[in-house]
């Protein structure tokens, strides 16, 4: 028999693995069992320190101050209809697409960077996931440092008035007496806003200009600080501040909607959501939507992110808690900031003022309260159209709710925060600080500070170690050095929204990026690489297997993985193209890509237009860029055979890194498979691989039969023709007796056992003279000595012999092989002798032979038959 040690492409590039050239059938089916098993593949960057870390990380990427805000507005907009129709929208996509993201991540041990060795082809979509993050964090932290300012504001004494409540004197030159001591809220609270907050000081002219205010250029500052600081000691120190951004929030949010709920006005108890209209549920497509775009903004954005995070879980981490909790913990904190905005609602209605979207541009737009007690503005008078029925379009920072028959070209309708910018700072103004603590007012904003942070966190740690996984094990010392220039280009990045333009720059940012339309492709083609392309082992069925554990209830494991795994491969990806073709659509993103001539309504400018969909198509265009890139890398060089490489572009065996050192050291293994068989080393310790099935045994066990009767009748021939075999008989006894033994081969047994049987005078094993009374008696021997009268061998005596002679297939003496008669007779009995052998089963550690007769030869001595093994 031949051997070869060939490369292993199953394994590492390190590793090898030996294949026998007469067992190829059986070999080839023990490796497409291996490829089936998913590997378990360590994290290069390390692990959390704690169990919780990941799920508290994990609640950072679904509870942050903007998805927080958005749904507090929605639910005022279109009232519990809204709440019902997100539960079912995150039944049916919305989880199914965060647990996909988090059994990736575990299952591979990687993020979207490196998780693409199991298809370099589609690097390219790893390569956007980042960009996108890297976006959204450089422009969504300008959020938390407004909300510092408001968190200044609101350390005052009961004596005192919210700055908000105040009026801002270099806005309004015709300031009138207060009403009942307070000014108008109508006025004052957006007018601290803009002047105080964004100091936007130019804005009665309608200038504005690009000098960067201190007051958010420093708090933008201390935000990235914090954020240098939590990560620059990687998962060591993120990991434990982690719980303090989570927990703080989470309770703390608890405890002040128990406090806001309990000053429902008396009157408005039975009705805590005006908007509600059950009669329009599945009638309104607007409010569907709008929760089909908060499904997705709340559990798909930020899934990069949430890949990473769930990278670095040990294995066998609880996967379902994690995923439960986090569940349960967004939905109920949803739940509660909706009740606590429309407390809000109905407390400002109690007081005589109505609440209404505005818009940003202008004095005149950016007012929200409409007093029922009239107004002289009338551009502050309410669209008889109800808001539910506007056009509404949910972006990262802020929402789009444009009213029928308004100005396109000057007013947008969008907002930023509305939550924390206009309704609850307007509610506590109205209450004053002798109803109301302004203890909950410095809650209230601690709370989206703590909330923005973490998912700051979230995002520019994935960022981070995006970079570092290029080259992990370089790059991985340099992890502290890394998180400084990215904070600080970050910080730097960030200056022009420090202007009294920024939020200008933040509308055009969150139009563009926070679109969503993109990112729902680009996650589409995600799904598609890994499901369709890439396949088993990385399929839905595989993969599913880190979210539920064997130990789990049978009832459970019954239903539940298959539903999950038919609707990531299915319902998801119809969910996704539905939601990129609705958002595109209802948003005029059209638009954007209208360079020739002025569109109807003509918002932005040409330049403008150019610039955004340049940023809306350049994470798109990546892909089909890196996949160029990667297919020249992998084309160019690698094994001879090109279908071979291109393999290796697209669905690589198990193990295969996009390191060029793994494409080079295939080719070179494949290109000294042949050299390398004539090594001697020692043979490896079998490894456990699953039995083949019956189809696979059968047909292994025919091909094994007519290559051992095409070899016999070969050699029979050579043998009449009257070849010579002296220097064939000398390489065949100094092979046999440097090289261990061939392992068992379990087809072709009976096939020997019958040849041996009708042809056992063929054979002669013969005895020295002088062997010692010890000498282990062959198989054909006791064969040839059994008791023939029946004619037949009974099943006892065959598995007698075949336990008998396993153990002894290993040890048996040199000199059998030196003192055969013939090289007829020595080939025939080492070929017969070596088949019975290792034909013996497995787990028999003993067996006495007290019933086999001694032979008997003239000359020989007498060998003793009953021994132990």
């Amino acid at each position: 028999m031949e051997y070869i040690w060939a490369y292993d492409l199953s394994a590492s590039s390190s590793s090898y693995s030996r294949y026998n050239t007469d067992g190829d059938d059986e070999n080839r089916s023990c490796e497409r069992n291996r490829q089936t098993d998913m590997p378990e593949v360590d994290s290069p960057l390390g692990h959390w320190p704690h169990s919780l870390s990941s799920m508290m990380a994990c609640l950072g990427c679904t509870l942050g101050i903007f998805n927080v805000s958005r749904f507090a507005i929605l639910t005022v907009h279109f009232g519990a209809n809204f709440i019902f129709q997100f539960v079912f929208l995150s039944m049916v996509f919305g989880l199914p697409l965060f647990t996909l993201q988090l059994c990736l991540g575990q299952q591979l041990g990687a993020g979207v960077i490196d998780m693409w060795r199991i298809s370099p082809l589609f690097q390219g979509v790893g390569v956007s996931l980042l960009v996108a993050q890297a976006l959204m964090g450089l422009y969504s932290i300008i959020g938390v440092s407004w909300m510092f300012v408001f968190f200044r504001d609101s350390f005052i004494t009961k004596v005192d008035k919210y700055r908000w409540a105040e009026p801002v004197l270099y806005y309004r030159d015709d300031i009138q007496p207060p009403v009942n001591g307070s000014f108008k809220l109508s006025e004052t609270v957006p007018d601290y806003f803009n002047g105080i907050v964004l100091q936007r000081h130019h804005l009665p002219s309608g200038n504005a200009y690009g000098t960067i205010k201190f007051q958010l250029a420093f708090n933008l500052a201390v935000v990235w600080m914090i954020v240098f600081v939590s990560l620059s000691k990687g998962l060591r120190s993120y990991g434990k501040v982690i719980y303090a951004f989570t927990l703080l929030p989470v309770f703390g949010t608890f405890i002040l909607c128990a406090k806001i709920l309990g000053l429902m006005p008396p009157e408005f108890v039975n009705v805590i959501f005006p908007e509600t209209s059950w009669g329009e549920f599945f009638l309104n497509p607007k409010s569907w939507l709008a929760a089909a775009q908060e499904t997705f903004l709340t559990w798909g954005l930020l899934g990069a992110a949430i890949m990473q995070i769930a990278s670095h879980n040990k294995h066998k981490h609880l996967l379902q808690r994690d995923s439960s909790l986090v569940a349960v913990i967004t939905i109920t904190i949803l739940l509660l900031v909706a009740f606590l905005a429309n407390t809000c609602v109905q407390i400002l209605r109690s007081y005589g003022y109505s609440y209404m979207p505005g818009s940003f541009e202008r004095m005149s737009t950016y007012i929200f309260l409409w007093s029922e007690k009239g107004t002289s503005n009338p551009s502050a008078v309410p669209s008889s159209t109800p808001v539910r029925y506007m056009i509404h379009n949910s972006f990262i920072v802020g929402e789009k709710v444009v009213p029928p028959g308004v100005d396109y070209t000057s007013r947008s309708g969008y907002q930023v925060l509305r939550l924390a910018t206009e309704l609850v700072p307007a509610t506590f103004a109205v209450m004053g600080s002798e109803q109301v603590s302004p203890f909950w007012a410095v809650l209230f904003y601690f709370i989206l500070i703590m909330f923005g942070i973490a998912q700051q966190l979230a995002i520019w740690h994935c960022v981070i170690t995006g970079i570092m996984a290029i080259k992990a094990k370089v790059l991985k010392s340099w992890e502290t050095t890394i998180t400084f220039f990215s904070c600080a280009c970050g910080f730097i990045l960030g200056l022009p929204m420090a202007t009294e333009f920024g939020i200008y720059v933040v509308y055009f940012f969150d139009y563009t990026i926070g679109g969503i339309w993109w990112l729902v492709i680009v996650i589409l083609l995600q799904v598609i690489a890994v499901f369709m392309v890439r396949g088993r082992p990385y399929s839905g069925d595989t993969v599913v297997t880190a979210l539920f554990q064997p130990s789990h209830h049978p009832c459970l494991l019954s239903w539940a993985p298959p539903l999950l795994s038919f609707t990531w491969n299915v319902i998801l990806p119809v969910a996704l193209m539905v939601l990129c073709i609705s958002t595109f659509k209802n948003g005029n993103f059209r638009d954007m890509f209208i360079w020739h001539h002025a569109p109807v309504a003509e918002y932005w400018p040409l330049w403008s237009r150019q610039i955004g969909s340049m940023l809306q198509f350049f994470p798109i265009l990546c892909i089909p860029l890196v996949a160029v890139i990667q297919s020249y890398r992998y084309l160019n060089n690698g094994p001879s055979d090109i279908l071979d490489r291109v393999q290796l572009l697209y669905r690589p065996p198990i193990g295969e890194h996009m390191d060029d050192l793994a494409v080079q050291g295939a080719a070179a293994a494949a290109n000294n498979n042949v050299t390398s068989a004539n090594v001697v080393s020692e043979d490896p310790p079998p490894k456990y691989t699953p039995p083949p099935s019956y189809t696979t045994a059968t047909g292994a066990r025919i091909a094994k039969f007519l290559r051992q009767s095409i070899r016999r009748s070969v050699r029979r021939i050579a043998n009449v023709l009257g070849e010579s075999s002296n220097s064939r008989q000398r390489a065949i006894i100094a092979n046999a007796q440097t090289q261990q033994p061939p392992p068992p081969d379990y087809n072709a047994v009976l096939v020997e056992m019958n040849h041996t049987t009708s042809n056992a005078g063929d054979v002669a094993v013969t005895i020295p003279d002088g062997a010692s009374s010890n000498v282990r008696i062959s198989t054909l021997e006791r064969l040839r000595n059994l008791d023939t009268s029946s004619g037949c061998l009974t099943a006892a005596e065959v598995a007698s012999i075949l336990r008998s002679s396993f153990r002894r297939s290993t040890i048996r003496p040199s000199n059998n092989v030196r003192n055969n008669t013939t090289f007829n007779d020595n080939m025939a009995s080492l070929s017969a002798q070596n088949l019975i052998d290792s034909a013996a089963p497995i787990g028999e550690t003993s067996l006495v032979l007290d019933h086999l007769p001694s032979i008997e030869s003239e000359n020989k001595p007498t060998v003793n038959t009953s021994s132990v093994i």
